[in-house]
């Protein structure tokens, strides 16, 4: 049977996204959601065009003519995450002191990673769109609207350009190696029957190390040790801080 008119000028470019010939139809949206939503309990490599087709009901060519190649993907699932976060930090008041603005920044961003693996092991591991995405006309690089809103915060704070540079990453740091140390369990409480049973094996005097504290390594807890360290690293940046913000140095002057 000879091809309609249509089917003609549609050409081998593009994939059929009508529905007529069993592809279904699909948005980049749908695709990007999806892929999102699944990077949330998983490792970004193994969210595939093939297993997204699947759950979709299209072909994978469906897929690439939205997003692309897995670069894209990939970055697309980090924007979407970026996305989010930007908005969850754009919520704490402006008005709050600047130590409580970075306390809620450094919460904020340590819980949106946890609660998504794809993002916090591909940050942790990979360079490629660990900030800066791959993005469209139109689009909007959330990653780079997150690191500078990040900066902004800050500068605001009273910190000069190095400072906010070193003291962004150091946090950032901490947040990251907290999420992903939740996400794998590998806060020692999660292990504390173990390092109890092996406390208790060692040979008294042996490895007095051990003896003196394994029990009590045992016992801590994923949330505290966040908590400890960061504000070991305020107590840190307050001593540092460059110059009071504009906003105080007027205070009173009026």
């Amino acid at each position: 049977m000879e091809k309609t008119l249509k089917e003609k000028r549609r050409g081998r470019g593009r994939p059929r996204l009508d529905g007529s010939n069993g592809e279904g139809i699909v948005s980049r949206e749908a695709v990007i959601e999806l892929a999102y939503e699944l990077a949330r309990s998983e490792p970004l490599e193994e969210v595939s065009f093939v297993r997204l087709a699947k759950m979709l009901g299209v072909v994978p060519g469906a897929l690439h003519y939205h997003i692309g190649t897995k670069d894209g993907l990939t970055s697309a699932i980090l924007n979407r995450f970026y996305k989010e976060l930007l908005a969850r930090l754009r919520e704490i008041p402006e008005d709050l002191p600047w130590r409580e603005r970075l306390r809620r920044f450094a919460y904020i961003l340590m819980a949106c990673e946890r609660d998504h693996r794809g993002a916090a092991e591909y940050i942790q591991t990979k360079a490629k769109f660990r900030v800066f995405q791959k993005v469209r006309a139109g689009e909007t690089d959330y990653g780079a609207a997150y690191l500078d809103h990040a900066f902004g915060m800050f500068r605001e704070a009273g910190f000069d350009a190095e400072q906010s540079a070193m003291f962004y990453h150091v946090l950032a740091l901490h947040c990251l190696a907290a999420a992903n140390s939740h996400v794998a369990h590998l806060e020692p409480a999660e292990h504390e029957r173990f390092l109890k049973k092996q406390a208790d094996a060692l040979p008294t005097g042996v490895m007095p190390g051990l003896d003196f504290a394994l029990k009590a390594f045992s016992g801590i807890r994923a949330d505290d040790a966040f908590e400890f360290g960061l504000e070991a690293l305020l107590d840190r940046f307050a001593a540092a801080r460059a110059y009071e913000p504009k906003e105080a140095v007027h205070d009173g002057m009026s």
